[in-house]
């Protein structure tokens, strides 16, 4: 499996809930059309336990079967029309694009149970 990984900020003179709610509500739906994708998250950035703001309003994961995949759809017309939307609520370009096979830490999640 390969994902792609895109950590966005909210477009100038759009507010954060805004923005994430096109994002989740209309994107989305755009994403879903893209040949070869295996699955799309997304992931709302949300304030910290501390109180502190989100340094970014969401990050998006595009999984694929493989790189072949993944470089397939990334040419097709429906990966171009993701882009062209992204630009009605994400500033450009997008942060922390990101592609690569993911990787699970064996022992994660068995420490000491609260």
């Amino acid at each position: 499996m390969v994902e792609r990984l895109t950590q966005w900020h909210a477009r100038p003179g759009l507010d954060r809930e805004q923005a994430v709610r096109y994002w989740t509500e209309q994107h989305a739906r755009l994403v879903e059309r893209v040949p070869r994708l295996e699955a799309y998250v997304q992931h709302v950035a949300v304030v910290a336990p501390d109180g502190s703001e989100p340094p970014y309003a969401g990050l998006g994961e595009a999984r694929f079967r493989s790189f072949e995949d993944a470089a397939r759809a990334t040419e097709s017309a429906e990966w171009a029309a993701v882009l062209e939307d992204a630009r009605t609520f994400m500033d450009r370009p997008p942060h922390g694009r990101l592609g690569g096979e993911p990787g699970v830490v064996p022992d994660a999640g068995a420490g000491t149970e609260d």
